[in-house]
């Protein structure tokens, strides 16, 4: 049940990142994780890789490719479990 509300609340909170600026919806996500890892709903190792994927993500914003950015972040979160607003489907 726990993991039926975390999951519900993160969809809802992720709403407004997706249109955020890649720089905006980096650091959202890192908040996120951090959080998720305090309170023991993921792993230091799922936090960690999902951090290194953030950082490459992170390249390509800095570089001005948002696009390639949005992509690497969505992709991320829906390789660790974390729900992306706006994937068909959805």
């Amino acid at each position: 049940m726990r993991l039926v509300i975390c999951a519900a609340l993160l969809a809802v909170s992720t709403a407004p990142a997706i249109a955020a600026s890649c720089t905006d919806r980096i650091a959202f996500v890192h908040r996120v994780i951090d959080h998720d890892v305090r309170i023991g709903f993921v792993d230091k190792k799922v936090h960690d890789a999902m951090g290194k994927e953030l950082d490459e993500a992170a390249k390509y914003c800095s570089a001005g490719n948002d696009a390639k950015a949005q992509a690497l972040i969505s992709s991320t979160q829906a390789r660790h479990g974390y729900p992306v607003r706006g994937q068909t489907g959805q």
